[in-house]
């Protein structure tokens, strides 16, 4: 089976003038959001007859500074 690689960039917009504690906190609450969908989007890939498709490993994680 040939090997299809995807790489997607993330951008979250806030609103306001969070502290750097609040940013600190949104961080993993981004994350776990994030990780949420790609589970349901490697669960619909395999409703779909793909099952043997799964998430590369991230290959770095930056976080902006506050």
């Amino acid at each position: 089976m040939p090997t299809i690689t995807c790489h997607f960039e993330l951008t979250v917009r806030i609103t306001g003038t969070p502290t750097p504690a609040a940013l600190e906190r949104l961080g993993p609450v981004v994350e776990e959001a994030l990780a949420a969908r790609l589970r349901l989007a490697r669960a619909k890939v395999a409703e779909a007859g793909y099952p043997d498709i799964v998430p590369a490993e991230a290959v770095g994680r930056s976080r902006a500074a506050p």
